[in-house]
């Protein structure tokens, strides 16, 4: 296939592509906020793990007396090559279009609207990329030919189970599962987890939850279901962190799969703007600089990270086809900032 400029040249479409991505529903990828995009004029990154989780507290002196020595924490230059991802769709109208009487506007339409569904399948790749790094501390990639895997090193102490299983709603007790949760995450990074994520279905055990019900039994008697208005005040009398709910799913060759099973919560710091240039502790999304960018023909010279995308046109058939590309990966640089927790049955 050649690059085809009749309808839009590649630094066009690309920098609508770009738009797009920064456009997208924030429900359909919200693990970006968690671990934002991070634009890398590169085609490999580099990060480092270790460092000042917990701070330690440097002494007074005596006037005239001579400082304390401290020593740098142990740190781990890590870097690794980020993996290619790609798509292309054929205009399959091509040949009705160029029959109708203004062809150019229609193709130009059906054109930005495959950019938009190949910039939605990327960033959906890369959610489900960013789900496997925070509940397993891990990416494995197995598909179309490629094999690689990323182990971010999270300790195991940072994937736990539920001492009852919250579906069991008549015993379990989630809020001490919580509370214990929560001291071993501080004592791993000497700060509280700002949000606990999980799926609708959990957030229903838990306003069933017997334990959490008898807490705001009244004259009146137990409710059988708390609100979600009560169970969010439970949690911040408990200092707890507040729950988001994340129930996302994509396409698995005709059928809806979960991006993170329901029986899964997440205890996650605060999340950020997920296009924010500002790197976070806990890692980042990392989009590099594709073969595609580096063409002339692509003419997105000092712009070059980030995804792309162009028109391609071929002879045998003639067709016209739309293509994006990205390499991207998200990593986890302090992995123990994200708490895998099993906390119902897996359905």
């Amino acid at each position: 296939m050649l690059l085809n400029t009749d309808f839009y040249t590649p630094s066009t479409l690309t920098g609508y592509a770009r738009t797009a991505l920064l456009r997208l529903p924030i429900n359909q990828t919200s693990l970006a906020r968690f671990l934002p995009y991070q634009p890398l004029d590169d085609l490999v990154y580099r990060y480092t793990k270790g460092g000042d989780s917990l701070i330690s507290a440097a002494p007074y002196r005596a006037y005239d007396a001579e400082s304390s020595i401290t020593k740098r924490p142990g740190l781990t230059r890590v870097s690794g090559e980020l993996p290619p991802i790609s798509r292309k769709i054929p205009l399959m109208e091509y040949d009705r279009l160029r029959q109708r009487s203004n062809p150019e506007a229609s193709i130009q339409r059906s054109i930005l609207s495959d950019t938009e569904r190949l910039v939605r399948q990327i960033a959906m790749r890369l959610e489900v990329a960013r789900a496997s790094a925070l509940v397993t501390g891990a990416v494995s990639i197995d598909e179309n030919g490629v094999k690689a895997s990323v182990d971010f090193g999270r300790d195991a102490s940072m994937a736990v189970t539920a001492s009852t299983l919250w579906s069991t709603t008549a015993s379990a007790d989630p809020l001490n599962d919580l509370r214990t949760w929560q001291q071993a995450y501080v004592d791993r990074n000497g700060q509280k987890p700002a949000v606990f994520q999980t799926s609708e279905r959990v957030v229903g055990l838990l306003l069933q939850n017997a334990a959490i019900r008898s807490l705001v039994a009244g004259s009146g008697g137990t409710p059988t279901l708390v609100s979600l208005t009560k169970l969010a005040e439970i949690l911040q009398a408990y200092g707890l962190p507040r729950i988001e709910t994340y129930d996302v799913r994509y396409d698995v060759a005709g059928t809806a799969t979960r991006v993170i099973d329901d029986h899964i919560g997440l205890l996650l710091p605060e999340p950020v703007d997920p296009n924010s240039p500002d790197e976070t502790d806990l890692g980042g999304t990392f989009i590099g600089t594709t073969a595609e960018s580096l063409d002339p023909s692509y003419a997105i010279e000092g712009d070059e990270a980030g995804i792309v995308a162009g028109v391609y046109r071929s002879e045998d058939p003639i067709a016209i086809w739309t293509k994006a590309a990205a390499i991207a990966l998200p990593v986890l640089a302090t992995p123990d900032l994200a708490m895998a927790c099993t906390v119902a049955t897996d359905i």
